[in-house]
């Protein structure tokens, strides 16, 4: 181009050049972006699913953790029990024990006398 045709005003093909030329970077630049946040989205897909199974595995430990928790607990509630019947048992048979000794004492001191 010459510097007089630099210097002419613009003819519709003109236009029509600059136009397509437009268009078809703008075709490009709209299918490179379609390109990337399809990237993109698949990516977040996957750490979204990633996501939902370290979650499903925390959860699992949680409640094997509770249901382990919940059985200690029951054991030594069981166990504590048992010693309350123990306590109560032996409470008993010391009373026997003490009623005997008692009633000895009373016998010994009576014979002692005689």
């Amino acid at each position: 181009m010459s510097k007089k045709d630099l210097n002419q005003p613009a003819t519709k093909g003109d236009l029509a050049k600059v136009e397509s030329g437009f268009k078809a970077e703008i075709a490009a630049v709209e299918q490179k972006l379609d390109q990337k946040i399809e990237r993109v989205y698949s990516s977040q897909v996957q750490a979204g699913s990633e996501l939902g199974r370290k979650i499903d595995r925390v959860s699992d430990k949680m409640d094997k953790l509770h249901s382990d928790l919940m059985s200690a607990f029951e054991a030594t509630v069981v166990k504590g029990e048992k010693y309350d019947q123990k306590a109560v048992t032996h409470a008993g048979i010391l009373m026997e024990h003490t009623e005997k000794l008692s009633d000895h004492e009373t016998r010994i001191t009576t014979l002692e006398k005689k």
